[in-house]
């Protein structure tokens, strides 16, 4: 039984107590508190982005899922590795809440770090028809699609997806935003007996894993992965009252990380005794985005040596201003 919701100190209470349900993949748990607050405060953002999160949470796809172990390293070389980024360029940026970024310039920076860092990996760019790059751009491949510009989320993943359907059984890659810079060999990630690596964050309890960093290890499992992701994420964004529920269609923007963390499933990912899980026949690994997918925040002061620790640096969102530095120091084995 709820205490009396119309008391402030009581509202706090139970936004707190969603948020640990759905932290904990317990939308159901959650749902009488989110029902409650919905009453109290009928219009408040807080109210309607918590029941959001419930609705999102309490989806669940059929797999059979377990625990696993990585178990035997297998030998992946850097020559067999794809770095696949996507790029297209738009109007305005889809989140709503980004600035306008040179993203052409950004991508170029960040194959320039992947030149560095792992040099005999192929730098390949999936984009549209008519996106121009610069011939300094550093990719080895451009490869052109005809997509929807207004479903660019649901579109990178349709790509992604396409993509891994002609890669040779033999082949690694990591599919990987923009602004992500590689920032050590990726080859000991790689070997460490995954299928489908997916980094992970606390503190969103509805997109655990971020979906600018995925690791592929195993390219025929890995196909199957996105391919199982691309399928929900169709069904779920026909679904048209989560639209109305996030105001924003899911194929243009948060979808895909939705599609992620509900083929892993919210509650067998909340409760799971070990850092893999067996999903039918795909093992796949939940790697700490500290250590694997760092965001470096500004005005922070990082220890160098264990930066060089990392394996991808991430400058998300308005933080691509630092990534052009942050190159500059790698450049000058600074980092």
């Amino acid at each position: 039984m709820l205490a009396d919701q119309s008391n402030p100190a009581n509202l706090d209470d139970a936004a707190r107590a969603t948020m640990r349900f759905l932290e904990a993949g317990r939308a159901d748990l959650a749902a009488p508190y989110v029902d409650a607050i919905l009453k109290a405060a009928p219009t408040h953002q807080t109210a309607h982005r918590l029941n959001a999160m419930r609705q999102i949470i309490a989806r669940e796809e059929p797999a059979t899922r377990g625990a696993a172990n990585l178990g035997a390293r297998r030998a992946i070389s850097q020559g067999q590795i794809d770095l696949v980024a996507f790029h297209v360029d738009l109007p305005a940026a889809p989140s709503g809440i980004h600035e306008q970024i040179d993203y052409k310039g950004v991508l170029r920076l960040a194959f320039q770090a992947a030149a560095q860092r792992a040099p005999r990996a192929r730098r390949v760019i999936l984009t549209d028809q008519s996106t121009g790059f610069p011939d300094d751009i550093g990719a080895h491949e451009i490869l052109r699609f005809s997509i929807d510009p207004r479903f660019i989320m649901f579109e990178r993943t349709r790509l992604q997806a396409a993509y891994l359907q002609n890669l040779d059984d033999d082949r690694a890659c990591v599919l990987m935003d923009t602004d992500v810079v590689v920032n050590r060999d990726p080859v000991e990630a790689l070997e460490a007996g995954f299928d489908v690596g997916l980094t992970w964050r606390s503190g969103f309890p509805d997109a655990p894993f971020n979906g600018g960093l995925i690791l592929i290890a195993d390219a025929r499992r890995g196909r199957a992965f996105m391919n199982r992701v691309l399928d929900c994420y169709t069904r779920l964004s026909a679904d048209v009252q989560l639209a109305r529920l996030f105001g924003k269609d899911l194929k243009s923007w948060w979808g895909d990380q939705f599609a992620l963390a509900i083929v892993i499933g919210y509650r067998a990912f909340a409760e799971r005794r070990s850092d893999a899980m067996q999903l039918d026949d795909v093992k796949v690994a939940f790697l700490p985005c500290a250590e694997y997918n760092l965001t470096l925040e500004p005005g922070q002061n990082y220890d160098r040596a264990a930066l060089r620790q990392k394996f991808f640096i991430h400058f998300k969102g308005n933080r691509k201003g630092m990534l052009g530095k942050y190159v500059q120091m790698m450049a000058a084995n600074a980092l």
